[in-house]
């Protein structure tokens, strides 16, 4: 999981610093203030932190939260509002057994705002390794995702297909992650090329000079057309 988790994160622009092996803490290297924690664990690890217990997770994940913004390494990001723009990814990787107070729990771990927006992620150990074969070291994960994603949206009901429902998941957990549709994105793009098409040259000219100047810079539209030469003379086409 933090393999493919990894490269999302790099191909989104953003900074990770490593808190541990459990933990990614990653961030916009500009002026948008937006914070994410990824938190990485099994399901044993898990109760194991929350002192062997399934019930009140919620408590246990807001604790962790706390501490790690009073680290060194994150507590420096306050000044950019931290508090108000921090997103925690909970990435679980359950046991074959499928523990349904574990998945209620998990369910109020979402539910709880406080300190942190909360998204948890749970999957199955098979279905990563599944989607890792899918992409096989490919560059451009976020793309080879969105592919993968749309050549087997038949899968989507399909029960015995689980990894299709994590790597749904993906574009569902992850906030900064946005699933498009190949087709379309093509279908805009040839929407774009029939218009630009049925422009005859004189509305070809007039929408290059609109695109590549300033338009909303001239307060007055005449000012605009006097200084573009883009009066029509009376035999010009329309």
């Amino acid at each position: 999981m933090k393999t493919i988790i990894s490269k999302i994160i790099e191909e989104s622009d953003l900074k990770t610093i490593s808190l541990n092996t459990n933990v990614d803490f990653t961030y916009y290297d500009n002026e948008k203030d937006d914070f994410f924690l990824f938190l990485f664990y099994n399901q044993n690890e898990l109760i194991e932190l929350n002192n062997n217990e399934v019930v009140d997770l919620e408590y246990t994940i807001n604790r962790i939260i706390v501490d790690l913004k009073n680290n060194e390494n994150i507590s420096k990001f306050k000044e950019r509002n931290i508090d108000h723009n921090l997103s925690l990814i909970l990435l679980l990787e359950l046991g074959e057994d499928d523990n349904i107070d574990l998945r209620r729990e998990l369910n109020k771990v979402e539910e709880n705002s406080l300190n942190a927006k909360k998204y948890v992620l749970p999957y199955f150990k098979n279905d990563i390794e599944n989607l890792l074969q899918k992409i096989d070291g490919k560059s451009e994960v976020v793309n080879l995702l969105n592919e993968i994603a749309v050549d087997n949206s038949n899968l989507l009901d399909k029960v015995d297909e689980r990894w299709y429902k994590t790597l749904m998941s993906f574009f569902i957990k992850i906030p900064f992650l946005n699933y498009q549709s190949i087709e379309n994105n093509q279908s805009l793009e040839n929407l774009s090329l029939t218009i630009e098409e049925s422009l005859s040259d004189r509305e070809k000219q007039l929408l290059s000079v609109i695109s590549e100047n300033n338009f909303d810079s001239f307060s007055d539209i005449e000012d605009f057309i006097t200084q573009f030469n883009l009066t029509i003379e009376t035999n010009d086409e329309i």
